[in-house]
């Protein structure tokens, strides 16, 4: 009897870096102008993209798909489909988890240890929770946007 692959799990491998801060976006399949990315939202981005961006932030698969609302069930059935896309709406929400770790790379000048550390740690501004979990609704990804802004600014909350 042949034993069934486990899934990929991206705790058992070393976290994943970008060749360059700007790349978050492009390397989730996705364009980075305004247009684009919305093109490449509605289009459903690839069901890879659940992979490499937990790769990236260094958390589990289960942890990113809590986070953005799909079901592990969901995902696979996404994987089986032809072509395998996320649906706009659970696309929308990596590209929100995306794009804030995008900025966030950027507010730690490409340093992306220092960057998936900050996302991690509970966050006075946010009431004591992490800027990753303020990322699973969008008022609250608005917030974590608003920190970061204000910290590129030097005003510290």
């Amino acid at each position: 009897m042949i034993a069934a692959a486990r899934p990929y799990d991206p705790q058992d491998a070393p976290s994943v870096s970008m060749a360059d801060p700007a790349d978050a976006l492009t390397f989730l399949g996705v364009a980075d102008t305004g247009v684009g990315v919305v093109e490449s939202v509605r289009a459903g981005l690839p069901t890879g993209a659940i992979e490499r961006l937990a790769g990236v932030l260094d958390v589990g698969q289960q942890e990113l798909l809590r986070l953005v609302a799909i079901a592990p069930a969901t995902l696979t059935r996404r994987r089986r489909a032809m072509p395998a896309r996320l649906s706009p709406q659970e696309s929308d929400r990596v590209y929100r988890i995306a794009a804030a770790l995008q900025d966030t790379v950027r507010l730690f000048d490409g340093d992306q240890p220092s960057a998936r550390a900050w996302l991690k740690e509970p966050a006075k501004a946010l009431g004591g929770q992490t800027p990753l979990a303020y990322l699973g609704t969008e008022v609250g990804a608005a917030e974590v946007h608003r920190l970061i802004a204000r910290l590129e600014l030097g005003i510290y909350p």
